[in-house]
């Protein structure tokens, strides 16, 4: 096994993204977006999810696909209706990427504060933390919600810094995606790489890259 060792040295705060980071479960995703849109009579690529729907926001994603934008009631309406699926079809199977509570546990031990910052809406979230039992750990959870602006613009990223009340500086990021990368390279954060989803050249803008959490050595 490959171990990373992560500098933690003047780190104050850790940010996950969920999907595909703290879950391994954008092949569910996919099934769900191929069959909602095969509904509509569109058929997705896999090209179609490395560079339209990856990290984006739903909004974003049937804008991306559909090509035109849709009204906010549309979006919430068909958006529901898709998430509701993914849920229906990943429960049986949902598990934590490998490590993920144990380096959680590490980094709350040294003082740091765990935040999410995910496209994830609300009961996405809540079906995860609860599946996974993690429903208090996290200091900040901010979802696709509370911000206007998809990754990889870094508003959420900035957002979560500062509710978290900790300098951009001091912020570890874990993402799955390369406009999640992005997202937290535009705000000014270090940003580990995890390697669910997307290739090493795809991430490779991130400071580390992993498999998955049982990878990582603290330093």
């Amino acid at each position: 096994m490959n171990r990373i060792q992560l500098d933690i040295s003047g780190i104050e705060a850790v940010i996950f993204d969920m999907n595909g980071t703290m879950i391994d479960d954008m092949g569910f995703h996919k099934k769900a977006w191929r069959e909602y849109f095969k509904s509509m009579g569109v058929e997705l690529t896999d090209e179609d999810f490395k560079w339209k729907i990856s990290g984006a926001n739903n909004s974003k994603i049937f804008e991306n696909i559909l090509g035109h934008k849709l009204t906010p009631e549309e979006v919430k309406k068909y958006g529901n209706e898709k998430e509701a699926f993914y849920r229906k079809i990943y429960a049986p199977y949902i598990k934590e990427v490998p490590g993920l509570k144990d380096l959680i546990h590490i980094f709350k031990s040294k003082n740091l504060k765990v935040a999410i910052a995910t496209t994830a809406i609300e009961p996405n979230r809540k079906f995860v933390l609860d599946a996974l039992g993690l429903e208090n750990e996290f200091d900040v959870i901010l979802g696709d919600e509370q911000v206007t602006n998809g990754k990889p613009n870094p508003e959420i990223y900035l957002e979560t810094a500062k509710k978290l009340e900790v300098d951009v500086s001091k912020c570890l990021v874990f993402e799955d995606t390369t406009p999640g990368v992005e997202a937290g390279k535009n705000a000014g954060m270090k940003v580990v790489g995890v390697l669910t989803t997307h290739t090493k050249e795809d991430l490779k803008d991130a400071d580390y890259l992993i498999k998955d959490f049982t990878e990582i050595q603290i330093s």
